[in-house]
């Protein structure tokens, strides 16, 4: 635990040590006396102070989930561990600093200033609990962690700040801030509703199980009883059941880009970020709205693909590996997209920021000519983040 004293403090014993030094030089012993009465307030300050806060805890609260450039809040719960007892005495004016810092990816990065937000408790009592909470943003995805808190007083009397480091009491102490979800535009989703409904109409079977009524059917062996249309059945003098349509699952694949082989400049940064957002938007939006599987990889690193039922589990992987997305020279496109569970059931959105046009690029002639991709290709959709034409399908905030 450490002392120092205020700016307060410090005019305060200037005065009282000037009063001490004249009265000392006069003798005068009534002013001895006044000298001493004004260093009683200031030790018993700097014991008290030291004294109500040696019994303090704290624990944080954080959010399950927390994206870049949104607000989240912390939870901090201070416990006073000092019996509740008659004569015992509480902590005032508790000022709890915390402390975010973003991890690097090698010792070689420069460190970065961490966050220090505050909160502060005007009353703790003894043997109780009081909460308080800050908001924030974080701008960058990526790794993050608390560190200690601070716990600081100055009370009583401001004369001086006591202060001392604490691990607050939580599971961990890292975690992921992922990256931003924007929002897509109208036009995209009816595009993309259309599609599928498209190729759900390719794809009807009727079926026995519980969905949109398409019509009626003759009895079969294995049918229920309670499937049995009544007026139906009466109409055409013999029995016939309801039949309803099977819904075809929605695969979704999607693609990010990660190749890019020239330097580095801030607009490329700037699409990149914006690739990132995207292709988590799109994932994000594909789990609320529809069912079926996801396929997710990106080009640096096919054998980290993530192919799971649509769910907020599936969800949590791909933002995991969105977070530490970063633009690389190699190129496993070709491995990519032989990994593709099945080509024909679902489009191939492919997000990148290099422009390429699957037809005429070189990057992509090779792999047109190989007959393994081909059915890949016709299925792909790209949507290049640095072109002017983004804002008609995504937008960040």
């Amino acid at each position: 635990m450490k002392t120092s004293i205020t700016r307060e403090g410090f005019l305060y014993l200037f005065v009282a040590f000037a009063i001490l030094f004249g009265a000392m030089m006069r003798e005068v012993n009534t002013m001895l006396l006044f000298a001493s009465f004004l260093f009683a307030p200031a030790i018993l300050a700097r014991y008290m102070g030291r004294r109500t806060i040696k019994k303090i805890n704290i624990e944080r609260i954080i959010p399950a989930q927390i994206f870049a450039g949104e607000s989240f809040i912390v939870g901090i719960e201070a416990t006073n561990s000092r019996p509740a007892q008659r004569f015992s005495l509480a902590c005032w004016g508790l000022v709890v600093i915390d402390r975010i810092r973003r991890l690097q990816e090698n010792e070689s990065s420069p460190s970065e200033k961490p966050y220090e937000p505050a909160v502060y408790f005007n009353y703790v009592p003894n043997g109780q609990t009081r909460q308080q909470s800050y908001a924030g943003s974080l701008p960058q995805r990526g790794h993050y962690q608390f560190e200690q808190v601070q716990i600081t007083t100055r009370f009583p009397f401001g004369f001086f700040r006591s202060r001392f480091e604490q691990v607050p009491k939580q599971k961990t102490s890292e975690f992921f801030v992922y990256p931003k979800i924007g929002k897509l535009s109208s036009r995209w989703k009816s595009q993309r509703r259309k599609a599928n409904e498209n190729r759900q109409r390719l794809h009807y079977q009727p079926s026995r199980q519980i969905g949109d009524f398409v019509g009626v059917r003759p009895w079969q062996h294995g049918d229920t009883k309670k499937d049995i249309h009544h007026r139906a059945s009466a109409k055409h003098q013999s029995p016939v059941v309801r039949q309803y349509e099977l819904h075809q699952n929605q695969d979704c694949t999607v693609i990010l880009d990660l190749y890019h082989d020239g330097e580095g400049n801030d607009f490329c940064r700037e699409s990149f970020e914006l690739a990132v957002s995207l292709a988590a938007t799109l994932i994000s939006d594909m789990v609320r709205s529809g069912q079926g599987n996801l396929f997710f990889a990106t080009t640096k690193d096919p054998a980290e693909s993530v192919y799971a039922p649509l769910g907020f589990s599936a969800l949590d992987q791909v933002l995991r590996r969105l977070t530490f997305a970063a633009p690389g020279k190699e190129d496993h496109l070709a491995e990519t997209l032989l990994r593709i569970p099945v080509y024909h059931q679902a489009e191939i959105i492919f997000v990148t920021v290099n422009s390429p046009d699957i037809y005429t690029s070189q990057r992509f002639k090779d792999i047109s000519e190989d007959s393994r991709y081909r059915g890949a290709l016709k299925q792909f959709h790209v949507i290049d983040t640095s072109s002017e034409n983004l804002a008609d399908i995504f937008c960040v905030g």
